[in-house]
Formats: C-alpha cells, sequence, structure tokens
C-alpha cells in the first residue's frame, strides 16, 4: 500500500509541486526539484522497510510540522512512521496546510483504510499543544523553531514519549584550499539553495565556508550569480520583520555586508508573500563574535552567512553543534575525511549545481535519528 501511496505521488509530481509553490512561493522547477528528491528518498525508506523485520509495537505517532517545503516535510516525516505500523496525526503549519492534505488525499485513493493518516489542522496552542502533551503516543516528531522544540522536549521529559526533533539551518557548504573547484557549479549550488530558504527545511543554505586562500574567487562567483536569483518568499511579515532583525544583530555583532541587507522597503507588492532580496553577510574567522551570533541564531530567509577559515579544527569547533548534526556538509576542494568527523547528518563531495538536492537525507530527516 505504501508503495502504491508513492506510485500515487510520483504520478501527481507536476500537480503537486504546483500546489506547494502555490503554498510557499518557490518556483515551479524549485518546487519539481524537491519533489523528485524526496520521491527518492520515499523509495529508499520503503527499501529499508522491506528488508527490516516486521514491527512491534506500533501504536499512533504525532507529527507537527514546520512551512518550509510542506510537501517535503510531510513525506519524509510520516513515512517512516507508516512503515513502523504506526498510524499518524498531522498538524500541518498554518502557513502550508494543503500540501500534507494533498498527501493524505492520495494515501486514501492508494487504498490505506480510513483513520491511518489523520491530518488536524490548528494553530499551536491548541492542536500543537495536545499533542506534545499526549503521553499514549508511540513517538513524536517536531519540526519547528526553538521554543517549540525545547517545549517538546519538556513534555516528552514528563511523558516519556520518543521525541524526533529537527533543528533548523543544518546546512553547509564548505570550500577548501585546492584550486580544482568548479566555481559556476559552486555557484549554482549556492543559488539554488538560497532560493529556497525556509526554518528548519532540508534544502536551504544558511551557511558557506570558505578556506582563506580560496575566498577571492568563490565570494566573486557566489554574488554575481546571487545578484540574479529571486528568493522563495517568506510567508508573513512577523518573519519577515525576524529575518530583518537577525541580520541587524548579526551586522552589530560586527558582520559585514557584502549583498541585500536589512534596509529594505515594505514589500507592499508582494503582501501574503514576503520577498527579500539575498543577503550576504562576511562573519570573519571562526572564532568572531558575529559567527557566536549567527551560531545562537535561526536561520531564516534568504540570508548567506561566510566564515572565512584557515585552521579545520578551529572551524570544526563552530560546527560542532546539535543543527550540523541534522544537516547536509557539501564539501568543495577539499576531501571528505576533512569534515566527515564532525558529525554531520550527511556528507557529501560537492561537484554539481545539485549537490544538496540529493537523493538522501540526514537521518534526523527520515526519523531514524532522535
Amino acid at each position: 500500500m505504501l508503495q502504491a501511496v508513492i506510485d500515487r505521488v510520483e504520478a501527481s509530481r507536476t500537480e503537486l509541486a504546483r500546489l506547494q509553490s502555490t503554498e510557499t512561493g518557490l518556483s515551479m522547477p524549485d518546487s519539481l526539484d524537491t519533489l523528485g528528491a524526496t520521491v527518492s528518498v520515499a523509495r529508499a525508506v520503503l527499501s529499508r522497510g522491506a528488508r527490516a523485520e516486521p514491527a512491534g509495537g506500533a501504536g499512533v505517532s504525532g507529527h507537527i510540522l514546520s512551512w518550509g517545503l510542506p510537501f517535503t516535510e510531510i513525506i519524509t516525516s510520516v513515512l517512516p512512521a507508516l512503515v513502523h505500523g504506526d498510524t499518524v496525526i498531522v498538524k500541518p503549519s498554518l502557513r502550508g496546510p494543503l500540501s500534507p492534505v494533498a498527501f493524505a488525499y492520495l494515501a486514501s485513493q492508494a487504498g490505506l483504510p480510513p483513520g491511518v493518516v489523520n491530518v488536524v489542522q490548528g494553530t499551536g496552542v491548541d492542536v500543537g499543544a495536545e499533542l506534545i502533551s499526549r503521553p499514549d503516543l508511540s513517538a513524536l516528531y517536531v519540526r519547528a523553531a526553538p521554543r517549540t522544540i525545547a517545549q517538546a522536549q519538556r513534555a516528552a521529559d514528563r511523558s516519556g514519549v520518543s521525541l524526533h526533533t529537527l533543528h533548523a539551518g543544518g546546512n553547509v557548504v564548505i570550500v577548501g584550499p585546492r584550486g580544482d573547484v568548479d566555481l559556476a557549479a559552486l555557484a549554482e549550488t549556492v543559488a539554488t539553495a538560497v532560493r529556497m530558504n525556509s526554518s528548519g527545511g532540508p534544502f536551504g543554505l544558511p551557511l558557506l565556508a570558505v578556506h582563506q586562500d580560496r575566498a577571492e574567487p568563490v565570494l566573486t562567483a557566489v554574488l554575481e550569480r546571487l545578484g540574479r536569483t529571486a528568493a522563495a518568499p517568506l510567508p508573513a511579515e512577523p518573519l519577515r520583520r525576524r529575518a530583518l532583525d537577525r541580520i541587524g544583530s548579526l551586522v552589530a555583532a560586527g558582520a559585514e555586508v557584502l549583498a541585500g541587507g536589512a534596509k529594505l522597503p515594505d514589500d507592499i507588492a508582494h503582501r501574503m508573500g514576503w520577498r527579500m532580496p539575498p543577503t550576504v553577510l562576511a562573519l570573519g574567522s571562526p572564532d568572531s563574535p558575529a559567527v557566536a551570533a549567527e551560531q545562537a541564531s535561526v536561520p531564516l530567509g534568504p540570508v548567506l552567512s561566510v566564515i572565512t577559515w584557515q585552521d579545520r579544527r578551529r572551524l570544526g569547533a563552530v560546527l560542532e553543534s546539535p543543527r550540523a548534526r541534522h544537516g547536509i556538509a557539501s564539501v568543495w576542494g577539499a576531501g571528505q575525511q576533512a569534515v566527515a568527523p564532525l558529525g554531520f547528518g550527511l556528507v557529501t563531495a560537492g561537484s554539481s549545481a545539485s549537490a544538496l538536492l540529493s537523493t538522501s537525507l540526514p537521518p534526523a530527516w527520515t526519523g531514524d535519528a532522535q
């Protein structure tokens, strides 16, 4: 039945991509790309499930979703639970409520019985609060801002429910000192990920760490490409304001604005779809106050922060964080072994513009890690 669900998803890929594009403002080509990557991940999850021993002790799991890529989120959140044998209760974000409904509809069309996939619309203070406080769930999956994750952790400590969280903004492009990097492909990778900005989404990119010896040509290529990039909008004015305030706080900590910035006019033309031009901030070395401020904040919007590094150990000290463990490190101009010890959820060798649109995702994205 689950194979049939994913077959229907793949057959409806264009319609689903259009729905996700409408909900998020993501361009149609980008939405199609994310749907393709998501279907590949889904088939890998089902393949692993087919080889596994039959699950025991299945129950009802709760799923609280964010808004960045709503269809990708529901597939990667609920499918592992369904493979395990759980029925699922899904609370979508009110900023991306329809893609999960489309998934539930396709699941029913594929033959899943009523009650297996349940979508409950509502706010965090009613449906979300109810889910995180339930002691009778088999597991709880939360993809949200740090405050919601902290609330879920406190509730899980009391209830004993297994909690699976996703920390926002874990992806990074790391450029080493070698001179054999395809700058055009690197810049295209960065631009693609910045276009897909969100809070917690799997394909966004908040951080570029470039070796000092390669900083000038890399930044020149990236800035030129981002100058021709229209990013997906933020879905509400409060989120846009939070993104602008975060830029201001990083500048106050010493970051230099290389493109964009926080001084933007009221985006009246795109209300209910608040567009920001891509912003690039130079944070300096790994031990700078601006880097500390960046790591302490929640990435939001098409904002790319740049760290210039020389010593891999000092860079590693910055990247050893929960959000790194849930993210993808795309490595260019250096061996993968150079960053493998840093504990990223997934390390890929950058060589093409699709380096972050991988057919794999970190274990936290597919429920394989807590």
